[in-house]
């Protein structure tokens, strides 16, 4: 049975079920104790209270003017305490005292919230920071995206990847996708936030989006706006190898993980499958906790990923407890560019414990935690507050990790022991899935690179 929110290898075990059920960390922002301030920032943050008592409406309810300065002064303190760059309170009240400065005086107390708060979102200059203002919640309509998960590179909008079987996906989005407009508007800069906001409406409209794509002209595609589900974990059998397809991570994929593995002891009769083929290509990420709790399914032991923050007390390990679901069968992990953040956890984790052989190409190199802090009613922040290490002490931020084998592409050796490159694979599944056929290939051969290097040639 799998254990992880036990006593023993971790700090405690409230820090570790706090990771668990999150996509990012989740903070109580307001049980923080504020940050002490020296005069500089003291005279910063009254600079502030002077800039914004000159602009908002004299007209306002003072309680609610009193309370959104107070929210104001409070992101500005948690950013200050926890973003993984430091910025002062300073930096911080003087970058919403000039956001302020630039609205009429009559300015409603929550718009001039707003504006404080985003200016600081895009200080950071963090590509995966947002603030959510929660009464922008459209009532009485549904409200959909189109199931992509993006981010702000270079100030541009760029696709990580599709989720699987999601309207983006079927309507030809791909991973590295440059989204340049949207419905004829361009994205110039926009925060990641506002550039989604965009691309969200109701349920039964299309969104038209212009992408620039690397090897191709310009493409418009219209995009639907529904509610789908994504299919977390799927499995399949290849004679005696069993496939396991992990799109997405969410809050039941460990539970799914154990049910595929359940069906295929079925499927089999009770016999024990030759090996494991885990796919990841195209997952990105998802649910950082569960990504732990995958790998621990397959460990006995050893370190599977650390965080470390700003500070030496917000450094969390996380190990492996006895109890391996396939009982040692050889695994391998198929993995692309789209695979990020939460795959690559997982990925890393079974390569640096020498539990699994990876293939396909390059991950994307996610290597960051973000932390929500919720702020009531008035909204909630998210910016990036942890850098993880895999087991080989490894942060592979902009990295990724690499392939024992890469498939179809450049094995530039950046992170573990140079990979085996091939370009050319056998078919398997109704799609024709290369990759996949080689994976089938691998394991069939006994596992041994040195005999499904001898089989390739053979092949066409």
């Amino acid at each position: 049975m799998l254990k992880i929110c036990g006593e023993g290898r971790v700090s405690t075990k409230v820090q570790v079920c706090a990771l668990l059920f999150a996509a990012t960390f989740v903070a109580s922002a307001a049980l923080s104790q504020p940050q002490s301030q020296n005069s500089a920032d003291q005279r910063a943050l009254q600079s502030l209270d002077n800039a914004y008592r000159s602009v908002v409406a004299t007209d306002a309810d003072p309680t609610a003017a009193d309370k959104s300065l107070k929210f104001i002064r409070r992101v500005i303190d948690r950013i200050a305490r926890s973003f993984i760059e430091p910025f002062s309170v300073r930096e911080l009240a003087n970058y919403s005292s000039s956001a302020i400065r630039r609205y009429p005086a009559g300015t409603q107390a929550k718009d001039l919230a707003d504006a404080a708060i985003h200016e600081m979102v895009v200080r950071l200059g963090d590509p995966y920071a947002t603030f959510d203002e929660r009464r922008m919640r459209r009532k009485g309509k549904r409200i959909s995206g189109i199931g992509i998960e993006a981010t702000i590179l270079d100030g541009r909008l760029k696709v990580i990847a599709p989720l699987e079987g999601s309207p983006a996906q079927k309507s030809g989005v791909e991973p590295g996708d440059i989204i340049v407009e949207i419905d004829r508007e361009k994205i110039d800069g926009l925060t990641l936030k506002e550039a989604m906001d965009r691309i969200h409406g109701p349920i039964g409209t299309e969104v038209l989006l212009r992408i620039q794509r690397k090897g191709a002209r310009k493409l418009g595609l219209p995009v639907p706006r529904a509610r789908f589900r994504v299919r977390e974990v799927r499995h399949a059998m290849f004679g005696d190898i069993a496939y396991i397809r992990v799109a997405f991570f969410g809050p039941d994929t460990e539970k799914l993980l154990r049910k595929a593995l359940g069906a295929i002891k079925k499927e089999m009769g009770g016999a024990k499958p030759s090996g494991y083929i885990i796919d990841i290509r195209n997952n990105p990420g998802g649910l950082v906790g569960q990504a732990i709790l995958l790998a621990d399914a397959f460990l006995e032991q050893g370190m599977i990923v650390a965080t470390t923050g700003r500070h030496a007390k917000g450094s969390r390990r996380y190990d492996a407890y006895r109890g391996d679901f396939v009982n040692g069968s050889p695994i391998l992990i198929l993995q692309n560019e789209a695979s990020a953040s939460a795959s690559e956890i997982l990925a890393a984790a079974l390569k640096d414990n020498r539990r699994a052989t990876i293939m396909g190409t390059r991950s994307y190199g996610k290597g960051i935690v973000q932390t929500r802090f919720p702020f009531g009613a008035q909204g909630q922040i998210k910016f990036t507050t942890h850098k993880y290490m895999t087991a080989a002490g490894i942060q592979i931020h902009e990295v990724g990790v690499l392939p024992d084998i890469v498939v179809n592409g450049d094995p530039r050796p950046t992170y573990g022991a140079a990979a085996t490159s091939i370009d050319r694979c056998p078919t398997a599944g109704k799609a024709r899935d290369r990759m996949l056929g080689c994976a089938i290939l691998f394991m069939n051969k006994g596992r041994s690179i040195d005999s499904f290097l001898q089989a390739l040639p053979k092949l066409n």
